[in-house]
């Protein structure tokens, strides 16, 4: 099986390049091979390699700056994402967010709710998400959130960072979701291709991919500070929880981001891990000053 991995060195694509049996092709694409803010790249890459699969780990995940770069947002998000929908591979897979969601549900969203999203990022998402629908062809899109992994830009690693360089922090305490890590991502990815080589895939359509369980930010910072305590290393810094409206941020987000994983477990006769066991993994390999050293403190979703 040939597979082209867009995003090959994000989060999720570096998992995924970690995990890909070496007996499959596996072609990764970094933004030097295929720029996907320029319309026909990834068509002309997917032209070239012509794959059996294609993965689509790329995406803008700057929720704040997309607010005032939307055309850049909606150039990867959505245009890309409908070009790499049309490239005529037997699949495409590709990963949404929570965050096409208004978050004003009592519940765990279930992939049928009603979408709504608050902000540009999650709409330029929701785009991808319709361009793929259009399209018509077999794909399967996996709707994520909070994503975590060693090595790169995101909450766990900022927190790390911060409490090492301040006395307090504040951290919002009014929105909720799951903590999830690339490696469930990428080993639940794995598991589906590996259904699509065998001939067994499981149905198209959208499913929700996210660890179990549900935290709020603060409470998710705390967590992350008790694992790198338990790991060794303690940061004396003090969490203060604040409001999304005290916090200030330019997009707004939903205050409930759980997604129902039911779908997808009932799929691949899984059942998903706690959110805590993936951040207790990303934070007892993120304490390594060489790793942390690598990490922007630029935080993204995705």
């Amino acid at each position: 099986m040939r597979i082209a991995l867009l995003g090959s060195n994000g989060q999720v694509g570096s998992a995924l390049l970690a995990r890909l049996p070496r007996a499959w092709s596996v072609v990764p694409l970094a933004r030097r091979d295929a720029d996907l803010l320029v319309p026909g790249a990834a068509a002309a890459a997917i032209a070239r390699i012509r794959p059996d699969v294609i993965v689509n780990a790329a995406a803008w995940t700057a929720v704040d700056k997309a607010e005032t770069e939307a055309t850049r947002a909606y150039r990867v998000n959505s245009e890309a994402v409908r070009e790499l929908a049309a490239a005529g591979a037997d699949w495409l897979i590709s990963y949404s967010t929570d965050y096409v969601f208004d978050g004003r549900k009592a519940g765990a969203y279930r992939e049928d709710d009603a979408t709504a999203p608050l902000n540009v990022y999650g709409w330029s998402k929701l785009g991808g998400e319709q361009a793929i629908a259009e399209n018509g062809g077999k794909s399967l899109i996996f709707r994520t959130s909070w994503v975590h992994t060693p090595g790169h830009a995101n909450f766990v690693t900022t927190i790390l960072r911060l409490a090492a360089e301040r006395e307090s922090l504040n951290v919002v305490d009014d929105q909720i979701g799951a903590p999830t890590s690339a490696g469930l991502i990428a080993d639940t990815t794995v598991e589906a291709l590996k259904r699509i080589s065998e001939g067994r895939p499981i149905e198209a359509g959208t499913y929700h991919l996210a660890a179990s369980g549900a935290t709020s930010w603060f409470h998710y910072a705390q967590f992350i500070l008790q694992c790198a305590e338990e790991a060794g290393h303690t940061l004396p810094c003090a969490i203060h929880p604040v409001s999304a409206s005290q916090y200030g941020q330019a997009a707004m987000r939903p205050a409930n981001s759980q997604l129902d994983t039911t779908k997808l477990e009932a799929a691949l006769g899984a059942d998903f891990p706690s959110w805590q066991e993936g951040v207790r993994q990303t934070v007892a390999q993120s304490i390594n000053p060489a790793v942390l050293d690598t990490v922007s403190l630029r935080q993204g979703h995705g």
